[in-house]
């Protein structure tokens, strides 16, 4: 359309014109604002949605366990000395689980366990379904769910309840809010958000999807004062937004382009067709795309387990990326969310995961990709770690030379033209790298990945990445090129060879100066196994300046692959699967029950 304008020019202007109010704002008193209602709605219902999906997935799977039968058998004496023997709860940080008895004649409920012990008894255990309650200044979701007893004579007498609890996380709503409140109302217990004590006449209220009888109320942020820093803050706000326009502009057809690709799910879409399905109230369907289970939530969207569905019962598992609706009312959200599918759709290399669909459901964004069956490689190290157990050398060294590989294709990678888009991940991390149970090594999240025709420098206090294995100069907010990914790769596999958990963070630097970067020990002093030659490879990839790092991840693969060929040290897909399946069991075990018998769930890596 001729009046279709790119968000980021859009949003310049708003800013441009936002600096000039925010200038006029400052010479006098400020009013009371009252938050979007939407927005703080749609910030809960988020992080509801994801503690409900996130304990009702780890209930399922604790319940499934033949141990917990035979515990909820016996008594609290009995349960109590298996724990750490056969039964080994380990909560996620913020969960707490209980098991509990109820006798079938009085209900009477006794707790047999509760982890971490000082947590408090959950009011639902003898109500299976989902539960909320506000304490504490906290909203928890409880899934309690009923556990049959392994003795018939016990199970004629008892019955056994699992409740797994855990915090909702409120601090997306805190940045929905502003400087408004939100009360929020459940069962009579009230939580408060924001200022204590703010009344306007313009409160909003609104209920909750997911969690019956949950509502909030949004009221205005307080009435200020002078602001007098707000000149400043008009021109640094205007400053932005010109510079947005132009972005804008250069974006323009590119990201018009896009959108134009991306199939819409109305509903005028054709009878019959995958679009026209109706979706469910949850969301749990986005076009052909059937929500399966959550896998993974972060700030900016979720990730789930989905069903892609097609003629003649044609199905496949894909991992569908969902941006979160508060994000997707942001046109910078939007437009980073279509940035990443842009650039992850160019790239196609048995080391990277592949970009199948970019898709919007109404006002929903979507990514489909490739679902890896398997586990993060950061899972599988800590893993180990906690046992002292190295990876095979064999296995490492394929490993991080297949990740050097699938890096190199999308530093490499071209656009429809044939020009090289030069494209930096900058975020290469042990969490990134995903492994399969047929021996696939996948390099996922190019969420952050910049290339030439974006902008490759960050300010300093806003780099995006992980800064633990981030390089020196692009933790500084300087211009960056393919050897940032190249030093992240070697402290991948520096964490990936010893064993040894890395963190080159600059406040090491701070604290320990330049001389002896990277303040490492020597990887064959850590794991004596280890050919020497890793050592100066390792290190040097490492190196504090760019320029004295290899020049690219093919370089650094060629070093390695000299190390693993003069050692004997090459494998294929076979061995790695074979390696990943004497691991996977002992995954569940860490993060659920160490349980003898116990068979290993799917392990789900997501990008």
């Amino acid at each position: 359309m001729a009046t279709e304008r790119s968000p980021l020019v859009v949003v310049g202007a708003v800013a441009f014109a936002a600096g000039g109010v925010i200038a006029a704002w400052s010479m006098r008193a400020a009013k009371p604002s009252t938050p979007p209602l939407a927005a703080v709605t749609g910030a809960l219902e988020t992080g509801v949605r994801a503690t409900r999906d996130a304990v009702g997935e780890r209930a399922a799977a604790v319940t499934a366990l033949p141990v917990l039968a035979h515990a909820v058998a016996t008594d609290e004496g009995t349960v109590r000395d298996l724990a750490g023997k056969e039964i080994t709860l380990r909560p996620r940080a913020g969960e707490h689980l209980e098991i509990a008895q109820i006798d079938r004649a009085s209900l009477r409920v006794a707790t047999l366990l509760r982890v971490p012990a000082d947590a408090p008894t959950s009011p639902h255990l003898a109500s299976p379904g989902l539960h909320a309650t506000i304490t504490g200044g906290t909203l928890l979701v409880t899934d309690v769910r009923d556990v049959m007893p392994s003795d018939p004579v016990r199970a004629a007498e008892v019955r056994g309840a699992l409740a797994v609890t855990a915090a909702v996380d409120l601090a997306p709503v805190h940045v929905a809010l502003g400087g408004g409140s939100a009360r929020l109302e459940l069962a009579g217990a009230i939580l408060t958000l924001g200022p204590v004590g703010v009344t306007d006449d313009t409160t909003r209220s609104a209920a909750i999807e997911g969690i019956p009888g949950l509502t909030v109320h949004v009221a205005a942020a307080p009435a200020g004062g002078m602001n007098t820093a707000g000149l400043a803050l008009g021109a640094l706000v205007a400053a932005a937004g010109l510079a947005a326009i132009a972005a804008g502009l250069r974006r323009r057809i590119e990201t018009r382009a896009l959108a134009a690709d991306a199939p819409v799910v109305t509903d005028a879409s054709p009878p019959g067709s995958p679009a026209a399905r109706p979706r469910s109230p949850t969301g749990e369907r986005y076009g052909r795309y059937q929500r399966v289970r959550l896998l993974g939530s972060g700030g900016m969207a979720d990730v789930y387990l989905a069903r892609a569905t097609g003629e003649a019962g044609f199905e496949r598992p894909v991992a569908l990326k969902v941006l979160h609706p508060h994000m997707a009312r942001r046109p910078e959200a939007v437009n980073h969310f279509l940035d990443e599918a842009r650039l992850a759709s160019r790239l196609d290399h048995p080391s990277i995961v592949a970009v199948h669909d970019l898709g919007r459901a109404g006002s929903e964004y979507f990514i489909a990709m490739e679902y890896i069956d398997g586990a993060d490689l950061d899972r599988v190290l800590r893993s180990m770690r906690d046992r002292g157990a190295h990876v095979p050398l064999a296995v490492a060294l394929t490993i991080l030379r297949r990740v050097c590989d699938g890096l190199h294709a999308a530093h490499t990678a071209c656009g429809e033209d044939g020009v090289p888009i030069n494209l930096i991940h900058r975020d290469v991390k042990t969490g990134n790298v995903l492994l399969s149970r047929q021996g696939a090594v996948k390099i996922g999240d190019f969420g952050i990945a910049r290339a030439a025709t974006t902008v490759r420098t960050t300010t300093i206090g806003e780099t995006k990445g992980t800064a633990e294995v981030m390089a020196p100069e692009q933790r500084m907010g300087h211009e960056i090129d393919v050897r940032a990914d190249v030093f992240s790769v070697a402290a991948l596999g520096y964490e990936l060879l010893t064993g040894a958990a890395v963190n080159l963070d600059l406040a090491i630097l701070a604290q320990l100066g330049l001389e002896g970067w990277p303040h490492l020990p020597m990887p064959t002093t850590i794991r004596p196994d280890l050919p020497v030659e890793l050592d100066a490879i390792l290190i040097g990839a490492l190196a504090y300046q760019a320029a004295g790092r290899p020049d690219s991840c093919a370089a650094l693969e060629e070093q390695l692959a000299a190390v693993a060929n003069r050692h004997g040290l090459a494998c294929g897909d076979k061995e790695i699967a074979a390696w990943l399946a004497g691991e996977l069991p002992r995954l569940l075990d860490r993060a659920l029950f160490t349980a003898a018998g116990t068979p290993p769930t799917q392990q789900a890596a997501i990008a």
